[in-house]
């Protein structure tokens, strides 16, 4: 009787084991079936008939996610191309010329949206001058070269100017970063046709004879450095180099300058393009080396025909 009681009670607790496969009969009804344990014969399995996997598929293609690649991968091709020429030949004129645009515009759209008694954003009337200045000082630093000469040229007549812009234009007469020195030999060599060492007779290996000279420069302005050297004659002289890039650079900042200029003088009807002429000359007097040169002949002159002065500028200074 005990052993009858377990059997029923094991009978009763055996857990049921579940199902492994459905199978939807034509009613929509579910009915179980075992997939590991037959009442068949054992039955190796085998790959399906071509019959049973039914007609080929042509494999699904995404001919608009290829075509938005090529256009992406041409793009991005051009446009490597178009920056590595600008920065190899053009010394980065294009892009500067596309930073000065969109800031300017930037600077313009502020300016028409928030100048009025109560600004719609960003604050007070100082504060749009405020964020004015700092991204045409911002611009004017990242560009250098003219753009820094063009603020030093402004900053003469900054007096007419919110007081924001009068303290950002009076930092262009900080010193400017100074070029290289293999961009200085490179600039003597393209202009004399010689190595530095052979215009001005120096060593910079200590040579007898020879005279010496500074790798870095005693100061850097926007347009030139100046490096001291020692003749081998014993006469000290300031060796004033104009920086490698403004000769390229010229050409694409100017026409950057009068075309922002010619923009904001038609936007805001304030005549900012009568200043283009003047800056312009300016600007070209400034980056010829050969008027300098002339200029200081001139002073010379005038120096020595001045009996308090007569004999200062010899053995102070050379232009190279």
């Amino acid at each position: 009787m005990l052993q009858s009681r377990i059997s029923a009670l094991s009978s009763r607790c055996r857990v049921p084991r579940l199902p492994t496969t459905s199978i939807l009969t034509s009613r929509g009804e579910w009915l179980a079936r075992r997939g590991v344990q037959t009442g068949g014969p054992f039955q190796p399995m085998r790959p399906p008939s071509p019959q049973e996997l039914g007609r080929p598929q042509a494999a699904k293609e995404y001919k608009r996610g290829r075509k938005w690649t090529r256009r992406f991968l041409w793009t991005a091709a051009v446009l490597g191309g178009i920056y590595v020429v600008d920065n190899q030949v053009y010394a980065a004129g294009l892009t500067r010329t596309a930073r000065t645009f969109g800031t300017t515009l930037l600077v313009a759209l502020d300016y028409k949206i928030n100048f009025r008694a109560e600004p719609w954003f960003g604050g007070s009337v100082s504060d749009l001058h405020h964020r004015g200045a700092e991204r045409m000082a911002t611009l004017l630093r990242e560009n250098g070269g003219l753009y820094l000469k063009m603020g030093q040229a402004i900053a003469m007549q900054s007096a007419m100017l919110p007081p924001a812009f009068q303290q950002m234009f009076s930092r262009m007469f900080d010193d400017a970063p100074q070029d290289d020195w293999r961009d200085v030999e490179a600039v003597i060599r393209e202009d004399f046709g010689k190595s530095v060492e052979e215009v001005f007779g120096v060593s910079f290996t200590g040579k007898p004879g020879y005279g010496v000279m500074e790798k870095k420069a005693r100061a850097s302005a926007s347009v030139a450095q100046v490096h001291w050297a020692k003749l081998p004659d014993g006469r000290e002289v300031a060796i004033k180099v104009q920086k490698r890039e403004i000769a390229k650079q010229i050409s694409w900042d100017l026409w950057a300058f009068k075309s922002v200029a010619w923009i904001y003088s038609k936007w805001f009807d304030i005549p900012f393009y009568s200043l283009v002429p003047y800056m312009a000359e300016r600007l070209e007097l400034e980056t010829d080396f050969i008027n300098e040169a002339k200029n200081s002949e001139t002073m010379r002159e005038l120096i020595n025909n001045e009996k308090s002065m007569r004999g200062l500028d010899r053995g102070r200074a050379s232009l190279g």
